[in-house]
């Protein structure tokens, strides 16, 4: 079958828009998308390039935050817009992936025309069901746009190659840097170009191999260098990376096994990715084995110098910043499906391009009907999980009948089932959770959001006093949230002169832990409505000199501080 290549690449990007478009419809995922478009629009008059500047966190992402500041700006909070970049982000790595192909396969053979393997490669990838987290979270936007600087990088090592210019080096370079600004472990990309740019210029002069990948890692060397002594300069020598260090607790024996269980897992999910979980907490001990044996594997294609093989063994190497994310624990569940959406990218290529490399014609038709057919069940796979997406509520109750130990799944799901105004169902789902070994805080802050929904204050407060009956010790959020209880108890006006101080004297714990000037000024504000006017002014004047010059409530503190100045000295 003849198609032209601007058909196929037609065709590849209504196949992608066709099956994602459910995502379109979905809203905001209640882990990190929330807390990003609240960061948004706390925030609105950050200049872009102050995204660039290092921060004292682990995570460095300059732009990917510059890209939710841009659909910010404009599309403010129509969050369709947001799942719309992501899923047009996943169709040009999927196009991508279809350029890299047409060029390796045209390696093999002259008769370019009529080849389907590139098309069939991005369908593979375009199409797999384990891409779909990273597609349809916006939060998960990280591994996309690290993943298209990476494989454009790729396209361009491999024209570098064939062409022999430097300058080529260079330019991929610099997007292998836009991909380590994007997510920061997208640094181990950096040896895996190396390696392809090794193995597909074997036919170079060894002076311009090694004057090639000179070119190419000499960058990340200097410029890992002055970012460590910018962290220094701003946070300190360690800054936030002793949290790492401390955190670690695996024994040299665990950690081994964790590294050939993690490797198993990571490799079966992009062979045989189903069943599909966004709250992976644990997974058989068997997958120890199954790591072992791709690790032996490995080290015997690793000699055969193939370009189908390396292009495997590059997918394979790539799971490694999930292993160690494994190890050192520092997302919300130690396992995920999006570590392996760039893994997944370079094994599909892999597949399809030794594909193409066989030498039967016969074998070959075979294999593309078969794997032409598997795009079916793996495309009705991929469009049953973009609509559970689309809910809050079946997302977290399918993670819950997957993980159902894993509590802080318990206290997304009820916080769903809130929003939707299912009541009941929540609280049971919120009771359960609690009973659970590693129960949140956030399930008696849920639980007692339902008493307040049914006008039961004495409830929520007493489920509050649950966790917070030492507030110096107790949570932040648990402390403001009774707070609020506390408010609404005064508004509704109980017993005043007792809540009035049990509210002061949360607040003032609030404002011992959090150090924010504007508990402060909210704190002015209720002892004014009370008529405490000389309280107040005092914290009305602590808010105004602790406030950020650019915080909107500064200048409304200032004036209050000077009015009831005023009306005392009148008085």
């Amino acid at each position: 079958m003849n198609i032209r290549k601007s058909f196929q690449v037609m065709l590849l990007w209504m196949i992608v828009l066709g099956i994602y478009y459910p995502a379109i419809f979905a809203g905001l995922n209640s882990v990190d998308d929330q807390k990003m478009l609240y960061d948004l629009e706390e925030s609105p008059s950050i200049a872009l390039l102050d995204s660039f500047r290092p921060g004292q966190s682990f995570y460095y992402r300059p732009l990917l935050s510059l890209t939710f500041r841009l659909d910010y700006l404009l599309w403010g909070q129509e969050v369709s817009f947001y799942h719309l970049e992501n899923i047009l982000i996943h169709g040009a790595c999927a196009t991508l992936i279809f350029f890299i192909l047409r060029q390796l396969v045209s390696l093999h053979g002259p008769q370019l025309k009529g080849n389907e393997w590139p098309l069939i490669g991005a369908l593979l990838f375009a199409l797999h069901p384990i891409v779909t987290e990273s597609v349809n979270w916006i939060s998960g936007r990280t591994d996309l746009l690290g993943t298209f600087f990476v494989l454009s990088a790729t396209l361009v090592l491999l024209q570098s190659a064939l062409r022999r210019r430097l300058i080529l080096v260079i330019v991929a370079a610099i997007l292998l840097f836009c991909a380590i600004l994007s997510k920061e472990v997208m640094v181990f990309s950096i040896p895996a170009a190396a390696f392809l740019l090794w193995r597909w210029s074997v036919d170079a002069p060894t002076s311009w191999r090694i004057k090639s990948l000179t070119v190419l890692l000499m960058p990340f060397f200097f410029g890992g260098l002055a970012f460590i002594a910018l962290r220094w300069l701003y946070y300190g020598v360690t800054a936030d990376l002793d949290r790492l260090i401390f955190k670690y607790y695996y024994s040299a024996y665990d950690t081994v096994r964790v590294f050939f269980k993690v490797l198993g897992f990571y490799g079966k999910k992009i062979v045989a990715p189903l069943p599909l979980n966004f709250a992976i907490m644990q997974v058989s001990d068997l997958y120890v084995w199954l790591g072992i044996v791709i690790f032996i594997v490995a080290i015997w294609l690793f000699f055969l110098r193939r370009p189908a093989i390396d292009l495997i063994l590059v997918g394979w190497y790539l799971i490694l910043p999930g292993i160690l994310i494994a190890l050192i624990g520092l997302a919300w569940t130690p396992l995920a499906e999006r570590y392996v959406y760039l893994p997944s990218a370079f094994v599909v290529m892999g597949v399809a391009l030794y594909g193409s490399s066989v030498p039967s014609q016969r074998l070959q038709k075979i294999m593309l009907i078969g794997l032409s057919l598997f795009l079916l069940p793996i495309s009705m796979a991929t469009v049953n999980r973009n609509f559970i997406w689309q809910d809050n509520a079946k997302l977290y109750a399918d993670s819950l009948n997957k993980s159902p130990e894993f509590a802080v799944v318990s206290n997304e799901l009820g916080t769903a089932l809130i929003d939707e105004g299912k009541l009941a169902q929540a609280s049971q789902i919120l009771q359960k959770g609690k009973q659970l070994k590693a129960a949140s805080v956030l399930l008696y802050i849920n639980q007692a959001r339902i008493f307040m929904a049914k006008g039961d204050l004495a409830g929520a407060r007493s489920e509050m006093m649950k966790v917070c009956f030492d507030k110096n010790a107790a949570d932040t959020e648990a402390l403001k949230m009774l707070a609020t209880i506390d408010e609404q108890r005064l508004h509704n006006g109980g017993q005043s002169e007792n809540i009035m101080l049990e509210l002061l004297d949360t607040y003032q714990v609030l404002i011992t832990k959090t150090k924010n000037p504007y508990l402060e000024y909210r704190l002015g504000q209720i002892l004014l409505s009370t008529g405490k006017h000389q309280d107040a002014a005092d914290y009305f004047s602590r808010a105004y000199e602790h406030a950020p010059n650019n915080a909107y409530y500064r200048e409304a503190a200032g004036k209050l501080v000077r009015k009831l100045k005023n009306s005392d000295k009148e008085g």
